[in-house]
Order: C-alpha cells, then sequence, then structure tokens
C-alpha cells in the first residue's frame, strides 16, 4: 500500500516537473526524497545555463555597441547599410532581453543596457542624417529618456530610473543652460 502511494506521488511530482508547475529543483529535490535517490530519471544539475556559449553570447552582444560606433562614425558605407545594421543589432539585442527575461536569469541587465545604448547611438544617426535643428535633437533626446523612465516603471528597475532622469537633467541643463545667467 504504501509503494502505490510513493509511485503515485513520484508519477505526480514527474506531471508537475513536465509541465513546470514547481522549479525543476525543487521537482528533482522530493523526486530524489521519494525514491530515496534510485529514480534514474532524475536529472543532475550541471552547470548548463552558465555555459561557455551563454558567455560567448553576452560577449558578443556587449561588442555590439563598439560595433556600431564603427558603423556610423567611422565607415562610408551607405546610410541606409547603416541604419539596416542599426535596426538588426537593436533587433538581436530585444530577442536577446525577452530571452532571458522569460527565463529570469541574473543577467539580463547587460542585454537592457545594449539595447537601450544602441538604441540611443541610432538616435542620434537618425537626428544627424535627417540633419534636425538643435531643438528637435533635444526633443528626440528626451523623448528617448523618457522611453527609459517609462521602462524603469514598468520593471521596477531602479537603476535605469536614476539614469533617465540623471540623463534627461544633464540634456536638459547642457542645452538650455545659456538661457539662465549664474553670474
Amino acid at each position: 500500500m504504501a509503494d502505490e502511494r510513493i509511485s503515485t506521488i513520484v508519477k505526480e511530482i514527474k506531471y508537475w516537473k513536465e509541465h513546470k508547475l514547481l522549479p525543476e529543483v525543487h521537482c528533482d529535490f522530493l523526486l530524489a526524497l521519494y525514491t530515496q535517490g534510485e529514480d534514474e530519471s532524475v536529472d543532475t544539475p550541471v552547470k548548463s545555463r552558465y555555459n561557455f556559449l551563454f558567455y560567448l553570447q553576452l560577449i558578443l552582444l556587449v561588442l555590439m555597441v563598439p560595433f556600431s560606433f564603427l558603423v556610423v562614425y567611422f565607415t562610408q558605407f551607405n546610410s541606409i547599410l547603416q541604419l539596416s545594421i542599426q535596426v538588426l543589432f537593436i533587433g538581436y539585442a530585444i530577442w536577446v532581453v525577452h530571452y532571458l527575461r522569460k527565463r529570469n536569469h541574473p543577467y539580463v541587465h547587460i542585454p537592457i543596457i545594449v539595447t537601450l545604448a544602441l538604441v540611443l547611438i541610432l538616435t542620434d544617426f537618425t537626428s544627424n542624417q535627417l540633419r534636425l535643428n538643435q531643438y528637435l535633437n533635444v526633443f528626440a533626446f528626451m523623448l528617448n529618456f523618457i522611453g527609459w523612465y517609462l521602462l524603469s516603471r514598468k520593471f521596477r528597475y531602479r537603476y535605469l530610473m536614476i539614469s533617465s532622469i540623471l540623463a534627461l537633467a544633464i540634456l536638459l541643463f547642457l542645452n538650455f543652460s545659456h538661457l539662465f545667467p549664474f553670474n
């Protein structure tokens, strides 16, 4: 009778694990507990989350920022090609953000920062290509920093909120300080 109950519990835990009703670590622990460590289906945790390919992906993602500077400011590519490369980099960075957010990964902040830096570079590139006057250029950057602030409110990232407020204050001070005498 006790074996039937244990096998029913083990089947239920395997169902939970398969349908992700409990975290995999908890299910593995419960399976090891109820089978007394004799269940072959319990996977021993391997450092697969922190493997070489993941770190390579993060390094390549961070390297996109200098590459985008290189493409935008130091090459003679066509403007459409430069814009396409920027949009491609931003699309990949957004995909990595969604991928890591879905898995509640602790390194999700790195792709968020890279994505925002790439969007900032894209904003500067497009405003230079459109030859906007100074006030429209400032307005474009203000919209960028307001977007940072709204993103920080949505996901509750304190560092992003502080950096957006500081960046907005510095932008406004540098562009409109000539209107106020400081002497």
